[in-house]
């Protein structure tokens, strides 16, 4: 399968009750995608926008696990976003959930406060930090330039109604700064580690905060991703294959 000579796979998730269209190479849907989906606070009939959408695998896990959700997915590249809508179409969620090539950045005007929630799998590394991708799809994606963590964070605050939810997966040594781009417009932080292993240090966290909150962060019982003896965890399991979601609050 091929689009403007970028080669493509036909891949599943949720035990392939999400088929998702994508890259052979570079850019990838990985389990972070997944987990960040069952932490979001959805119920039917709420309006979840995903910044950064990729081919929209976040986007499409939270729809299969929370029915009668609507959604929109910003996309900067066009060649995710042109996957993206096949993917949506691909999976039957045309009728509720679209996509836009647009910058994360640089917020939609006619889109500003109309989420009940928002979600942000942003680019981990930062560029001067870190040897970028030779592959371009993968570079946008991964890299992030100078400010651009403010950037989306602020984007996703304009974008969602008082009280709204934002909720981020991203690595575990950036809490800080994550937390401080939080303090502007957010709080009631929920923070969920997850770990590699049992005693292993933390290599992702899920943040999950309220706009217009008091300012606080409460850090919940860390998820332990895989087995001893290998394999996955059965809470991990559950996520990942059952679409079972994660409770950030309460």
């Amino acid at each position: 399968m091929a689009m403007k000579n970028t080669l493509t796979t036909l891949d599943g998730i949720l035990d392939r009750r999400v088929v998702l269209e994508q890259p052979a190479t570079g850019y990838r849907v990985a389990m972070d995608t997944v987990f960040l989906a069952a932490a979001v606070p959805a119920l039917a009939g709420d309006r979840v926008l995903d910044l950064g959408c990729g081919v929209g695998g976040a986007m499409l896990a939270l729809a299969c696990r929370v029915r009668g959700i609507t959604g929109v997915g910003i996309e900067i590249q066009p060649e995710l976003a042109e996957l993206c809508r096949r993917n949506i179409e691909r999976n039957d969620f045309a009728a509720g959930l679209t996509v836009r090539q647009g910058d994360a950045g640089d917020f939609p005007q006619d889109l500003r406060g109309a989420f009940n929630h928002a979600v942000i799998n942003p680019p981990y590394h930062e560029e001067s930090r870190h040897d970028v991708s030779a592959d371009a799809i993968k570079r946008i994606a991964n890299s992030e330039k100078s400010g651009d963590l403010p950037l989306w964070i602020a984007g996703a605050a304009g974008a969602l109604k008082p009280e709204g939810s934002l909720t981020i997966i991203h690595r575990a040594d950036r809490r800080d700064e994550i937390l401080a781009c939080l303090q502007t417009a957010f709080g009631d932080v929920h923070i969920l580690p997850l770990l590699p292993k049992e005693g292993a240090a933390p290599k992702r966290i899920i943040l999950l905060a309220r706009k217009n909150a008091l300012f606080s962060v409460r850090e919940a019982r860390p998820l332990v991703l895989h087995k001893e003896t290998g394999g996955y965890s059965d809470t991990a399991e559950a996520v990942l294959r059952h679409g079972q979601g994660l409770a950030m609050e309460g």
